[in-house]
């Protein structure tokens, strides 16, 4: 059996000595949570709750997955690292490609993609990038992913998403 730790709405100052101490410990992996913008108001109903209000509060810290895995990757050995979640049609493919391929590396592979699809119309808008057929963005996205990371000239053309060789 292997034990993972949400990270989730703890305060960015607590994660590194979190990990340290769940490396030494003996845990699998951490999870790393996700959120580009953490909005005042939500028109969205936050899908997980019954009212739709969302289960955090209003400043809550939601740190770059990323760059936090990176960090933490660095003062560690061996526990691993995943998103739970990563929402990933609302990225740009090449630019997530480039992040968890980094992070990858540095980290000698101990890091996995956990995606979702997100739920907030609103955090997509402000990020630019269309909410709606996000899930058939993301099966693109997918794709796509993998063709990058085999290394490489790519070349894509599909529905979201047309890019020349390069």
């Amino acid at each position: 059996m292997r034990f993972s730790i949400g990270t989730a709405f703890l305060p960015p100052d607590e994660l590194a000595p979190i990990t340290r101490a769940a490396e030494e410990a003996g845990y699998h992996a951490m999870a790393v949570a996700d959120h580009v913008i953490n909005l005042e108001t939500l028109t969205t109903p936050y899908p997980y709750t019954d009212d739709g209000s969302r289960r955090w509060e209003p400043f809550t810290p939601w740190v770059d997955p990323w760059v936090t895995i990176g960090a933490l990757a660095a003062i560690t050995e061996h526990i691993r690292f995943f998103t739970n979640i990563f929402v990933l049609p609302m990225r740009n493919p090449l630019m997530v490609a480039k992040a968890v391929g980094t992070a990858a590396v540095l980290s000698q592979n101990r890091v996995a993609l956990g995606i979702g699809m997100g739920w907030c119309e609103e955090e997509f808008d402000l990020a630019e990038q269309p909410f709606r057929r996000r899930g058939k963005r993301a099966d693109e996205m997918l794709q796509l992913l993998d063709e990058l990371w085999v290394g490489g000239w790519v070349e894509h053309h599909g529905e979201a998403f047309d890019i020349p060789r390069f």
